[in-house]
């Protein structure tokens, strides 16, 4: 018989439904639909002034907003011939791994307690906090950023930010060990994890599975390393890798890759700290900078004449590898903006990492694939 799980269920984290073909306990189909949370950004992205779109972005993934603002942004400047002030860049690389970090986390307690341990839950969403708390201190937003801007960033770091920020690692580093005791020295989380959800290497990369589902299969494949962008090419990290393909494998991946994450936000704070300067590139025409500013002759010729070109870019985000595809004709408005969200190609596979498990597996398979329905359905 077919069961639903979804659209409204505990264990979807979001507006989708899993359709499970069951034989008593056991399942031997899945279908996964999705499409309840479609807004339509993409069209929406044709009407608007190339900095609007970023409000967008922040919405495309509510657990990761400024690193779709970062790919989208870079597939725009990429469109527009513009390259933002090296300052920028570093500043990019800073926030993408915050938000990893706040990515992260909010995966860990909301995946702990489908397994039904409440502890982990409360110290995760405890330690998520500061890091929104960082970014509402230059940002001005906890959840939507519209930090990033074609040619740069809005602002710079206020004073003392840096400092707060060091603190905030070194404390989120001492409550990694904590998130492992808890769970790895839990029965409850080894029976519920290990060897559930297996999908080997050569699936992975037959799907097109990208991120930490990949990487728990012994794949080290990473564009910030593999394809470095911003200041990625400048800091030093290691891929965060695992062999078993499981669930235990993808958490295993992503609590080493949050001590990458700490490791690359304190070399980019250093950084930061000896480099002043700009954050925001001085050549851009008025309309692009300040998208209502009274238009005057010569931002009018500016915008008649900007150089026309297509821009594509690829973002190691916490989900795994997103990409923007932008077409400039030389307008104030996109002519096409086309997203890949890595969720909904690792969504798309679930048939060949569910069946021949029970329902009862079900919240810790798919809970390992962490799942934001806001950047599926965009």
């Amino acid at each position: 018989m077919w069961v639903n799980m979804g659209p409204q269920h505990p264990m979807t984290h979001g507006l989708w439904n899993l359709r499970v073909k069951i034989d008593g306990e056991i399942i031997v189909d899945v279908d996964p639909e999705m499409g309840y949370l479609h807004r339509g950004i993409e069209k929406i992205s044709e009407d608007r002034h190339y900095n609007e779109i970023i409000t967008l972005m922040d919405r495309c993934c509510y657990v990761a907003g400024i690193a779709w603002e970062h790919v989208y942004i870079s597939g725009a400047e990429h469109a527009l011939h513009i390259s933002p002030p090296e300052r920028a860049e570093w500043l990019r690389v800073m926030c993408d791994e915050l938000q990893r970090l706040a990515s992260h986390i909010m995966w860990y307690a909301a995946f702990v307690q489908d397994l039904g341990l409440m502890s982990p839950f409360l110290y995760g969403m405890r330690d998520r906090d500061l890091i929104l708390d960082l970014f509402q201190s230059f940002t001005g937003g906890r959840l939507t950023y519209e930090y990033n801007r074609v040619g740069g960033v809005r602002n710079d770091l206020p004073s003392g930010f840096t400092d707060r920020c060091r603190k905030v690692m070194d404390w989120l580093m001492d409550r990694f060990v904590e998130y492992d005791r808890l769970c790895l020295g839990s029965d409850i989380f080894r029976r519920r994890c290990d060897g559930l959800g297996v999908l080997k290497a050569k699936e992975c990369v037959d799907l097109g599975v990208t991120g930490p589902m990949l990487r728990s299969a012994g794949v080290a494949r990473d564009l910030r390393k593999d394809r470095p962008y911003a200041a990625y090419d400048r800091v030093e990290f290691d891929v965060a890798t695992a062999n078993a393909a499981d669930v235990t494998a993808r958490y295993l991946v992503r609590m080493e890759e949050m001590r990458q994450s700490v490791r690359i936000v304190r070399q980019t704070l250093d950084w930061l700290d000896k480099h002043p300067g700009p954050v925001l590139a001085d050549h851009l025409p008025r309309w692009l900078g300040a998208p209502y500013a009274p238009v005057g002759k010569e931002d009018y010729l500016l915008r008649r004449n900007y150089p026309k070109g297509t821009g594509f870019a690829s973002v190691e985000e916490p989900h795994g590898e997103a990409q923007a595809y932008v077409v400039n004709t030389g307008g104030e408005h996109p002519y096409r903006v086309k997203l890949r969200s890595p969720v909904f190609v690792n969504l798309s596979a679930a048939r060949h990492y569910m069946i021949g498990y029970r329902v009862a597996d079900i919240p810790p398979i798919m809970g390992s694939v962490d799942i934001c329905v806001g950047e599926v359905d965009r």
